[in-house]
């Protein structure tokens, strides 16, 4: 199948066997439109995406005829990520890197009108760059925030991320039950969950039903010292030093509906199909590997 989007690297769509249960998010392929990003996915199998709101805004099209092509690729969007905005503790978009300054720029308001129009199921909320806060004060306005995502149908998550209000998957937890909210769950990101400090262990003793939706990619144990940059250093699922299939495997096997996302940042925006296609590769071998005994 041929599609015509414009830009969009253009070929036949091949939905391949044994991702069943997975989504494609929009960091691995840095710069890539809603379309492009879905027509990666189904080309190399992916039955999901996970887009940024402004991907939705800068799409240019009716909803219905946004609609109408990712049902001709087969492909859903599962989840808007992520708003990053209505958060005490947030800097502003003007004193946030300029690299970075668009993920800021997108309202409460904006991002459920991308969820609507697309049918994401869910809207990631993250706290980067943020600084703590009071937990209550935290939980408080994340309950607002679900409220208004609960009269168009979507639930949210929150995503934990080292140093910000939402430090660590037990604080997390703990603001999820503050909002006093059934349709307020946690992203787990493997990622995060191991830069954290988590391990195997530590989740076993704290998974949980409100584990709404998960991201995963391969870590390599840094070095004592060695200097944190943010999206940066991820890994295709699989590689690395650091237990990922396990915690895929423990998380899975919790919630067997659970989509598992890889987010690997990249850097390469020569060969974005190439890119995709070895994160497709590397995700097979790890969801047979997660089938084994």
């Amino acid at each position: 199948m041929v599609v015509d989007t414009g830009d969009v690297l253009v070929g036949k769509s091949v939905a391949a066997d044994g991702l069943a249960g997975t989504a494609l998010c929009w960091g691995c392929a840095p710069g890539a439109s809603l379309l492009q990003l879905a027509q990666l996915a189904a080309r190399h199998g992916f039955p999901e995406i996970h887009v940024q709101p402004g991907q939705y805004f800068d799409a240019g099209m009716e909803d219905v005829v946004l609609r109408g092509r990712l049902g001709e690729l087969g492909v859903t969007v599962g989840v808007i990520d992520a708003l990053m905005s209505g958060l005490p503790g947030l800097p502003d978009a003007n004193d946030v890197r300029p690299e970075w300054r668009h993920l800021f720029l997108h309202s409460v308001d904006d991002c459920l009108k991308a969820a609507t129009a697309l049918g994401a199921r869910t809207l990631n909320v993250a706290h980067f760059l943020g600084k703590p806060v009071d937990r209550r004060l935290m939980g408080e306005a994340v309950r607002r925030i679900a409220e208004r995502a609960a009269d168009v149908s979507v639930r949210i998550t929150l995503e934990f991320i080292p140093d910000t209000g939402f430090a660590d998957l037990a604080t997390t937890l703990a603001i999820v039950e503050e909002s006093g909210r059934d349709d307020v769950g946690v992203m787990f990101d493997t990622w995060h969950f191991l830069r954290s400090g988590g391990s195997p262990e530590q989740l076993r003793t704290s998974l949980s039903p409100r584990i709404f939706e998960a991201q995963i990619s391969g870590r390599r144990r840094p070095q004592p010292g060695e200097p944190y940059v943010p999206m940066a250093g991820r890994l295709a699922p699989g590689e690395g030093d650091e237990p990922v299939a396990e915690l895929a495997r423990m998380l899975r096997r919790a919630n067997q509906e659970l989509v598992l996302a890889v987010e690997v940042f990249s850097a390469d925006r020569g060969d974005p199909d190439a890119t995709v296609g070895r994160l497709a590769d590397a995700t097979r071998a790890l969801l047979r590997q997660l089938q084994r005994p």
